[in-house]
């Protein structure tokens, strides 16, 4: 079942569950890879990424932030179905969980890749994107709670 089929079929439940579950260990597992490639240029002392403070914390963030929203997208399975969102408001809620959690990272990797003396290259502009589309759903998901 691919992303665009699981959202059309109504924001089923089922379909929304399995797409958080498929998506967060997808994203774990290109995180952690990424992670393991931070390591080996650490190790083999790589002058591109060690001799350029800013590129190596911005990589951090990204593999972070990466690797820790992938395991909300696996915890988010089980409140993907919570019965106190409605249809759209559920729908909203994980497609900005997944937005947010595919850009917030993004920019950071982005932002480290090509960049300015002491900024951030133009990718670090989908970062507080992807941050905003997170409190979309954290937001939903409060409401969800409060009215139980």
């Amino acid at each position: 079942m691919n992303v665009k089929r699981a959202i059309d079929e109504g924001g089923s439940e089922a379909g929304l569950a399995q797409l958080h579950r498929r998506f967060g260990w997808t994203s774990l597992f290109l995180w952690m890879t990424g992670g393991l490639l931070l390591e080996t240029l650490q190790g083999w002392k790589s002058a591109a990424y060690l001799l350029d403070p800013l590129r190596r914390e911005l990589w951090i963030l990204a593999h972070f932030h990466g690797a820790l929203l992938a395991v909300v997208n696996l915890v988010y399975v089980r409140w993907a179905e919570v019965p106190g969102l409605a249809g759209g408001a559920r729908t909203l809620a994980s497609r900005a969980l997944i937005a947010g959690s595919f850009l917030l990272p993004l920019g950071f990797l982005l932002g480290g890749l090509q960049h300015f003396e002491g900024d951030p290259g133009w990718g670090i502009f989908l970062a507080p994107v992807g941050g905003a589309a997170l409190l979309v759903t954290t937001f939903a998901q409060v409401r969800a709670a409060w009215r139980g």
